[in-house]
């Protein structure tokens, strides 16, 4: 009997795991049907100090304030914090979650980044970036990082850094972070 109570409780919870209507309908006192969009949503999961476990080798991305990303970045979380002490290869990341998404297989959203200014080898300041990222959606859902890195030497400013998702015009999650100089031994930020 317990089998089957648990076989049954499975089968339940795999049916309402199956994705999300972005519609939800309901009736009203007087018998109507009513129809609701239920909006897009985000929220952070874990924001903070990370670390390069592997990958991370630059490529060319003219669209980020620096003209470089990073590709096949593994890294692991250090410790939460919106504060991040200014040093070399430094990541500033943050994990979000994306919920009631359109059922699509991939989805294209606007990743914003406001920074402190910095200027760039070749004479020109930059205080941020703004573009268009695809990301794969699954049940109606997007589970991401976003990181920078401060990998040179004109990145390492301090102030703060404004991370923003929108899907159309509405902004669904925003990181901040502060960078600063501190006096610190190394691997001393790391604990």
């Amino acid at each position: 009997m317990s089998r089957l109570l648990v076989m049954l409780l499975l089968l339940v919870v795999s049916g309402c795991d199956k994705g999300l209507d972005t519609t939800v309908s309901g009736n009203t006192s007087k018998g109507r049907t009513i129809s609701e969009t239920v909006e897009p949503s985000g929220y952070i999961l874990r924001y903070g100090i990370f670390s390069k476990v592997s990958g991370g080798n630059p490529i060319e991305s003219p669209e980020t304030s620096t003209g470089k990303a990073l590709s096949k970045l593994v890294m692991t979380f250090i410790r939460e914090t919106d504060r991040i002490p200014i040093k070399k290869d430094a990541l500033l990341a943050y994990q979000y979650r994306l919920s009631n998404l359109p059922d699509t297989p991939t989805i294209k959203l606007r990743r914003v980044l406001k920074h402190p200014p910095f200027t760039l080898p070749d004479g020109t300041v930059n205080t941020g970036s703004d573009y268009t990222i695809t990301r794969r959606v699954e049940r109606n859902e997007v589970f991401a990082y976003d990181v920078y890195a401060l990998n040179e030497d004109y990145e390492m400013v301090e102030g703060e850094w404004v991370f923003q998702i929108y899907y159309g015009d509405t902004l669904l999650v925003e990181q901040r972070f502060v960078t600063y100089w501190a006096e610190s031994t190394p691997g001393e930020i790391d604990k």
